[in-house]
């Protein structure tokens, strides 16, 4: 008996490792009784299939109060636990959150129960497992597919999810097939036909070109394919993508193009692939088997000390790593390559400490992320894919020796002291895609528990905050003219680290329009020398936030002010209150108490040596996700180019630093004296080989030289990071009528009345009528004809005084907004409502004016700004039409943004909703179509502009 459908495994060999007393048997043991519950519900008659599908919310699965994520137990559909206040809430939307996490624990309890089935003949357990496919099956297309967020779904709100969810039932039929074929004929044929041909032509709808999500998606078409029987071409083209994804997400040096977060979740979806790619004969090329080997190893290098995965990028905060899936994956690469990196993380995991048990297993969501608490760990604390595909035998006990490590590609670099317990790291490399954040050339320090500057992270990507966490001013990263960093990448200059001293140089080129920049921070014992350098071709302010809660020394004449921002959405300065601002220079002293959580009282100094010209501010922000709000402190130096040193000192046990004092040199070239505890003078600088460190210790003279210089590749401007406008790999809009290069807007005589025919109107005649239809539309789970056929006519003119812009749109009934705050999301609620969205002036930072206008309430309509600003709104007209609405916007001339050729850049989207969803179900977009219209909220991009050219003549009109 084989199970050859899906892994390369055999069922039959596995029954002797399994056993009870078998050196996996213990795991299989534990798993059965995680099972006895679910066997008892079935004994009576039910099964706990959900209700409905999985809807995602603002608040719908989080505590309202610390906004944590609230515990799932899939016995409690209604009542949700707050582990940080011991609260239980109830609610519609926090039961829609469970939801998700109850599709997926079930389709996963099938999966043990089928397994367990096979390898242990209970009968029990392959009758679970047929009849939870059986119900399953039979209610699928009972699931609406509608107001879904990222990429269509039945049971949930997103694609990826139903992918999982998918490659789970598949797993769960193979086995059940492998183990009796026979008896499990009438099940397969129904669930192939119900569930699983169904599910995976909605997955294979939504292409996410290298998001990590679509690992998953290919892994669970690859899966469904083979049971399906589909074409061998097709199932060549789905191993295709897998090993597209190896070769362009996997980054040279093993690591996920997005970070550790997206790397840990897409590297075990593209581990279901390569699996299966083996077990049907197809294994993909060396070259790229060792690349993914090698991204087992890669998340280890920047593991924090105290046990945690640093939250670089969208990541969670403070994630530890003694968690039973860690532990499974890493054990699942050991049985891969034989790494002893993995041996090293298995002992270090498996040594006994972490608080409480790895009970959160039982209620685990598949392979949905769901961090938990630090657990005791054993084999035993595995799950299915370690019985079926770990060795039986452990593997041998290594120590854990983190040591010092530099990432290129994925742009990590941390030099460690004392035994691993102090880590200092230095970002900058790949953009790192839509899940990037702008931080290149950020800074982190921390020493045990205790952390001075860190990484936040992201929190709930349904709350305003996201925008906070991924701005600039949330790192300790350089940030020009109050606007978060340019999407370029970062190269490495040099590394080196001789242990006693080590040092890592990075360079950001467009860190800002016309402003390149470079850091370099040298690691000594105790203390680290920070040099920040940057240069613009015209006069720029450049801020770098330097602290989180420090006193500085002498304390400076702090003045209530308003710090200015980019405007940007994500520029962060929109989450600063009690902002006050002091001028600074000379040499400042800081000190500074250890953040996070919990907080520690360990304090660590740092000294800043500020140009003359520069000010030094403060201001409340919100901390990392779960935390308090944290008083942040920046330094603004304004010029075409400058250099800010600073100086970190971190306590050692007994809360003694080992620096004395820093300063400035009185001679020499420009750089910094240390002068540490015991009196020795460290003078560092940079120098043409690298790094020049002279050493004076009572009267000796002696010096260290660091080198390691890396010529960095051909510099390509950075990766292109796709907006949010649309899922990570999805095709940009193609155009419905070909953008010319610059279009003449007619002359009228008079306004424009609104009008549900514009193009037969007596007052409209002369206007260029725009026809938006199917090649405009931007849909969601629907294409244009299954929504209905909606158009829109948009009609341009011009007088003397006003640029005229009339949309009759040919959408159905006008649905507002539900609300004056969108319950679902962090997205303005009027972009899920029947209206307008208009942009003028488009540059590379984005649309100087934009807003939405709502044909609701009375003639005035609604409005609002999409762009922050004091620029005037338009004047707005509108009434309801036969066929939907007409609404007619006019700008006043003097007020419309102009390219330098006197050109206006002009933008529109049409937004429609029908009454029975809570979305919006499509978008008519002028310029182009095409695409998903997920995640696109109230951004265009810019790229799309239309560019009027007003009538040179306007005297004859009113």
């Amino acid at each position: 008996m084989t199970f050859r459908h899906l892994l390369p495994v055999d069922l039959v060999a596995r029954r002797a490792a399994t056993a009870p007393g078998a050196p996996l048997g213990a795991l299989a043991d534990a798993l059965a009784d995680e099972l006895d519950p679910l066997l008892a519900v079935h004994a009576r008659g039910a099964l706990p299939i959900p209700e409905g599908k999985a809807l995602l919310t603002r608040i719908g699965g989080r505590c309202p109060v610390h906004g944590v994520l609230l515990d799932f137990n899939p016995w409690e559909p209604r009542r949700h636990h707050c582990t940080r206040c011991g609260r239980h809430w109830r609610g519609a939307d926090h039961d829609g959150w469970w939801r998700l996490g109850a599709h997926l624990w079930l389709m996963e309890r099938a999966v043990h129960a089928a397994m367990l089935g096979a390898l242990r003949g209970d009968a029990r357990h392959a009758v679970l497992a047929r009849d939870i496919l059986d119900g399953v099956a039979d209610r699928y297309a009972s699931w609406p597919n509608r107001d879904n967020v990222l990429g269509p779904s039945r049971p949930f709100f997103s694609t990826y999810l139903e992918a999982i969810w998918l490659l789970n039932a598949c797993h769960a039929l193979a086995l059940l097939e492998a183990a009796d074929p026979a008896g499990t004929a009438a099940t397969g044929a129904r669930v192939r036909d119900r569930l699983l041909a169904p599910s995976a032509a909605l997955v294979a709808g939504f292409p996410e070109g290298r998001s990590n999500r679509q690992a998953w998606n290919s892994a669970a078409l690859l899966a469904a394919g083979r049971l399906l029987d589909e074409p061998a071409t097709v199932q060549r083209a789905r191993g295709d993508e897998v090993r597209r994804l190896l070769a362009e997400g996997v980054l040279d040096d093993g690591s996920w193009f997005e970070g550790e977060n997206y790397h840990l979740f897409a590297h075990r979806g593209l581990w279901y692939g390569v699996q299966q790619l083996e077990a049907c004969g197809d294994p993909v090329p060396p070259p790229l088997r060792a690349r993914f080997l090698a991204g087992f190893e890669t998340p280890w290098a920047g593991v924090l000390p105290d046990d945690t995965f640093p939250a670089r990028r969208d990541a969670p905060y403070a994630v530890s790593i003694r968690q039973w899936r860690i532990a499974e994956w890493a054990e699942l690469g050991w049985a891969m390559g034989r790494s002893p990196v993995l041996a090293a993380l298995l002992t270090r995991l498996y040594d006994g400490r972490g608080g409480g048990s790895a009970a959160e297993r039982a209620w685990s969501t598949a392979d949905a992320e769901r961090p938990t608490p630090s657990a005791h760990l054993t084999r035993a604390s595995l799950s299915w894919r370690a019985l079926l595909m770990a060795d039986p035998e452990p593997p041998p006990p290594v120590e854990w020796r983190p040591a010092s490590r530099v990432l290129p590609a994925q742009g990590m670099a941390v030099l460690r002291r004392d035994h691993g317990r102090v880590a200092v790291a230095l970002e900058g490399g790949h953009a790192g895609g839509a899940h990037g954040h702008p931080d290149q050339l950020a800074l982190t320090l921390q020493r045990g528990a205790h952390r001075w500057l860190e990484d936040l992270g992201t929190g709930s990507y349904t709350v305003r905050t996201l925008h906070w966490y991924r701005s600039t001013l949330a790192h300790h990263a350089p940030l020009v003219d109050g606007r978060s960093q340019a999407r370029v990448d970062g190269a490495l200059l040099a590394w080196e680290d001789r242990g006693g001293a080590g040092w890592v140089w990075k360079r950001v080129e467009g860190l800002a329009p016309g402003v390149d920049a470079d850091r370099a921070v040298v690691v000594c014992d105790g203390y680290a020398v920070d040099r920040l350098h940057w240069t613009a071709q015209h006069p720029v302010t450049l801020a770098l936030p330097v602290a989180a809660g420090a006193v500085v020394e002498p304390s400076p004449a702090w003045e209530a002010a308003i710090p200015v921002g980019g405007g940007g959405l994500e520029d962060g300065f929109d989450f600063v209150t009690g902002a006050e601002r002091a001028p600074a220079s000379g040499l400042l002293r800081l000190v500074v108490p250890a953040v996070g959580r919990p907080p520690t009282a360990a304090e660590a100094r740092c000294w800043v040596v500020v140009p003359a010209g520069a000010a030094l501010w403060r201001g409340w922000v919100p901390g990392a996700p779960g935390c308090p709000p944290q008083r942040r402190h920046w330094v603004e130096i304004p010029g075409v180019s400058g250099t800010l040193w600073s100086v970190w000192a971190w306590p050692d046990d007994q809360g003694m630093v080992n620096v004395a004092h820093a300063a400035v040199p009185t001679e020499g070239p420009d750089g910094v004296v240390v002068t540490t505890a015991d009196g020795t003078a460290a003078t560092h600088h940079p120098a043409e080989h690298g790094w020049h460190i002279a050493l004076t210790a009572g009267g000796a003279r002696s010096s260290i030289d660091l080198g390691g210089l890396v010529v960095p590749p051909t510099r390509t401007g950075g990766e292109e990071v796709p907006s949010d406008d649309r899922p990570v790999g999805t095709p940009a809009p193609s155009p419905s009528v070909p953008v010319p290069a610059v279009v003449r807007v007619p002359r009228a005589r008079e306004r424009c009345a609104p009008s549900d025919a514009i193009g037969e109107d007596a007052e409209c005649r002369g206007a260029l009528v725009l026809p938006l239809g199917e090649s405009s539309y931007v849909p969601t789970e629907q294409g244009w004809r299954e929504a209905g056929a909606p158009t829109a006519e948009v009609a341009l003119l011009a007088t003397s005084r006003h640029l005229v812009v009339t949309i009759a749109a040919h959408t159905g009934p006008i649905v507002p907004p539900d609300a004056p705050e969108n319950r679902l999301d962090n997205e303005r609620p009027e972009v899920n409502a029947d209206g307008v969205q208009w942009y003028l002036g488009a540059s590379a930072a984005g649309w100087a004016q934009a807003g939405i206008a709502l044909p609701v309430d009375d003639s005035a309509g609604r409005q609002c700004r999409i762009v922050p600003g004091s620029w005037p709104l338009p004047t707005v007209r509108w009434q309801a039409t036969a066929t939907g609405w007409c609404l007619q916007l006019a700008w006043g001339l003097e007020a419309l943004p102009r390219d330098t050729d006197g050109t206006i850049p002009f933008g529109l989207v049409v937004n429609e909703r029908p009454p029975e969803r809570a979305r919006r179900r499509g978008q008519l977009v002028l310029g182009g179509g095409g695409g998903f219209g997920y995640l696109r909220g109230d951004r265009h991009d810019t790229g799309a502009a239309w560019r009027l050219r007003l009538p040179e003549d306007d005297a004859a009109a009113p």
